[in-house]
């Protein structure tokens, strides 16, 4: 027989003090189901409480309910049967089914519906990287696959999670029929996407423990971690991805440029053959990364006639307002066009330029 959960602390701190009401368990039993919400919870949402040892009394309390509604549904489904057999000797008598207690029995019984609790229960407490609830979870659910829960740990940089999922076996044993022990087997899905997520979000030691031990076949997806590390900023990612893992991506410079990141801008065109992007100048230009811009234009030879052109630069750079990556650079075009961006400081620039250079015009 499985046992109801311990009343709620509130109850417990109010009613102990009161020794009447304390000498009556099933008053505070009663307090305790009305406040307890806990019996609205699903066992993955538990996990993924984010509250320091709070989640894992959270998710056992959850699997005590669940216990006793499995118990009492038990119980309906024995009387419904124990009514059928006494309805074979009345023709006319209907015996109602439960549904909903044959559901709980069904889900509690399921190999895929157990299997699929298990995986996102996992995936959300490695996601906080709860090794206590992780580690719970697999003496919970024996026999279970890990898939989500390594992508959630690299995504979110839990080295340590990674490291315990990756064990050959398990601490503690459980017995076996024949009396003997035998350790608890632990199978996980070990592949290329935690790998990729690791990169995304910039966890670079993660990403070097990960091509170590798990040896992450080649993917496509490692492009884009290339192209994302680069957007971010994060040199050593990229050096490491390049050098290590062999990524080559053109686009990598072009966000790397348009985002300002000089110091990745520079590495990539030293150390990795890219063919030339022919947008760079425009993206740096746009966002008004001038020492981009500027250093784009030094190194002749690394953009293309379409990456160097500067008129369809200086649209840009005035469509954000950025003046002085305008004023850094004599381009020549209309600068009435300009009205339609309405960037007042930029426009007025213009205007005085192409009055100096009428003048000038003039005395010629």
């Amino acid at each position: 027989m499985v046992h109801p959960p311990n009343p709620v602390t509130s109850v417990t701190y109010v009613c102990n003090p009161n020794c009447r009401v304390a000498a009556l368990p099933r008053a505070m039993d009663t307090m305790s189901e009305f406040l307890d919400y806990s019996i609205r919870w699903s066992l993955p949402d538990a996990c993924g409480f984010d509250l320091q040892d709070g989640a894992l009394r959270l998710a056992q309390r959850v699997t005590i309910h669940e216990a006793v509604e499995a118990e009492k549904a038990e119980r309906i489904i024995a009387e419904e049967a124990q009514a059928r057999a006494k309805a074979k000797s009345k023709p006319r008598a209907v015996v109602p089914h439960n549904m909903n207690a044959a559901l709980t029995l069904r889900k509690r019984d399921d190999p895929f519906f157990r299997q699929r609790k298990f995986t996102l229960a996992m995936a959300k407490a490695a996601a906080r990287g709860d090794l206590r609830v992780i580690k719970w979870l697999v003496q919970q659910f024996p026999g279970c696959y890990v898939t989500f829960a390594v992508e959630e740990a690299a995504k979110n940089g839990h080295l340590d999670v990674l490291k315990w999922l990756h064990r050959p076996s398990l601490d503690g044993s459980v017995r076996d029929p024949g009396g003997g022990e035998k350790e608890v087997q632990l199978d996980v899905f070990w592949g290329s996407r935690e790998l990729f997520y690791a990169g995304q979000n910039g966890h670079l030691n993660v990403v070097e423990w990960l091509q170590e031990h798990t040896n992450p076949t080649p993917t496509h997806m490692f492009f884009v971690t290339l192209e994302e590390a680069a957007k971010n900023g994060d040199l050593a990612m990229v050096k490491w991805l390049c050098e290590v893992r062999g990524e080559q991506s053109s686009y990598a410079s072009v966000l790397a440029a348009s985002e300002g990141h000089l110091d990745v801008l520079k590495w990539l065109r030293g150390n990795i053959f890219n063919p030339t992007p022919s947008v760079s100048m425009d993206d740096a230009a746009a966002s008004g990364h001038l020492a981009v811009l500027q250093w784009m234009q030094t190194n002749s030879g690394y953009a293309t006639t379409a990456a160097m052109n500067k008129a369809a630069a200086m649209d840009l750079a005035s469509a954000n307002g950025h003046l002085e990556i305008v004023q850094c650079q004599e381009f020549g075009r209309d600068p009435l066009q300009l009205y339609a961006f309405d960037k007042f400081y930029t426009l007025r620039w213009l205007k005085q330029k192409a009055k100096t250079g009428g003048n000038t015009q003039g005395r010629r």
